[in-house]
C-alpha cells in the first residue's frame, strides 16, 4: 500500500492504538463470553484542532467526510465539544466486534476509502483533500471502548445526518487502580438503569483501551448548556433511584473510585 493511500485512514484512524490496547485487554473482555452480545464495540478518535481552525475543521468533517459515511451507510457518533481538551469526539462502530479493531484493515474502511476517492475525484485530490484536514489537526489520541447494545440501538434509531442538533452532558472519568470492574458495574447496573426510566438519552462508553476508563454522554436540553454538572432531569433521577439521599449515597459511592473526572458539553449534529 503506498503512502498516498495509506493518508486516506485519517478520518477512520487518525493514530494507532494506545499502548494500553493490549492482548491481555482484549482476553479480558472477551471472557465475558455470552454476555458480549450485550454490548457493541467502537474505536474512537479524539481531535484538538490548531488555533483558529476549529470552525474549518469541524465543517471539513460534515462537507467531506460525513457525506462518504452517508453513502456507505456508516453512523459515526461524532461529537463538538464546547469546553474541555477536545474539540471534535468520533465513535465508529465495531461491526465485527473486536475482531475489527485493527480498523484500517477491515471491510468498512476499505469501502469508505474507495468512496471517498470517488467523491472527491480520484486518488491525487483525495490525498490533497485528506491532507488539508491532516493539517488543521493539531493532536489526536484513540481509544476502544463498548456501549450497551440497548443504547446503541436507541442512539441509531435518532440518527440522522445534519438535521439538527442534541446536546449532552459529557463526563470524562479515570477511576482510581484496581476500582474500574466496581466503578463501571455501579454506572452500569445501577446509574444506567434509573437514568433510561427517565427517558433520557444516554451514552456510557466503557474503556477496553484508551485514555479515559469512561466516557458517558447525557443528553440535556439547550437551556441547561451553562450547567455541566446537573440539571432538571436529575430530579427524576433522584425519584428512580429512591430519593435524594438515596442518590446522594450513590454519588458519594462513584466518587470514592474517581481519580480524575473532567464534566464538559458537547454538541451531536446527527
Amino acid at each position: 500500500m503506498n503512502k498516498a493511500t495509506m493518508k486516506l485512514f485519517v478520518w477512520a484512524l487518525l493514530i494507532l492504538m494506545t499502548n494500553r490496547c493490549s492482548e491481555d485487554l482484549f482476553a479480558q473482555d472477551a471472557k465475558e463470553g455470552a454476555k458480549m452480545d450485550q454490548f457493541a464495540y467502537f474505536y474512537a478518535t479524539f481531535s484538538k484542532f490548531k488555533p483558529g481552525k476549529v470552525e474549518e475543521g469541524r465543517d471539513f468533517i460534515y462537507k467531506h467526510f460525513w457525506t462518504v459515511d452517508k453513502v456507505i451507510g456508516r453512523k459515526p457518533l461524532a461529537f463538538d465539544f464546547l469546553t474541555g481538551p477536545w474539540d471534535h469526539v468520533v465513535f465508529f462502530r465495531l461491526e465485527g466486534g473486536l475482531a475489527d479493531a485493527e480498523i484500517a484493515k477491515t471491510a468498512q474502511v476499505k469501502k469508505w476509502q474507495a468512496e471517498f476517492q470517488k467523491q472527491e475525484g480520484g486518488l491525487e485530490k483525495a490525498t490533497k483533500a485528506q491532507a488539508k484536514f491532516d493539517a488543521m489537526v493539531d493532536n489526536s489520541i484513540s481509544g476502544l471502548f463498548k456501549i450497551p447494545l440497548e443504547d446503541v440501538e436507541q442512539l441509531e434509531a435518532s440518527y440522522s445526518f445534519l438535521s439538527g442538533e442534541k446536546y449532552f452532558r459529557v463526563m470524562l472519568a479515570n477511576h482510581k487502580p484496581g476500582t474500574n470492574p466496581a466503578a463501571s458495574a455501579l454506572l452500569l447496573n445501577e446509574f444506567r438503569p434509573a437514568r433510561k426510566a427517565t427517558g433520557r438519552l444516554v451514552a456510557p462508553f466503557f474503556a477496553i483501551a484508551g485514555s479515559y476508563d469512561v466516557i458517558a454522554f447525557f443528553e440535556i436540553d439547550s437551556s441547561d448548556v451553562q450547567n455541566i454538572v446537573s440539571d432538571v432531569r436529575d430530579l427524576a433521577l433522584a425519584k428512580e433511584l429512591g430519593g435524594d439521599e438515596k442518590m446522594a449515597e450513590m454519588r458519594s459511592k462513584y466518587a470514592d473510585y474517581l481519580r480524575h473526572v473532567s464534566r464538559e458539553v458537547a454538541i451531536a449534529r446527527w
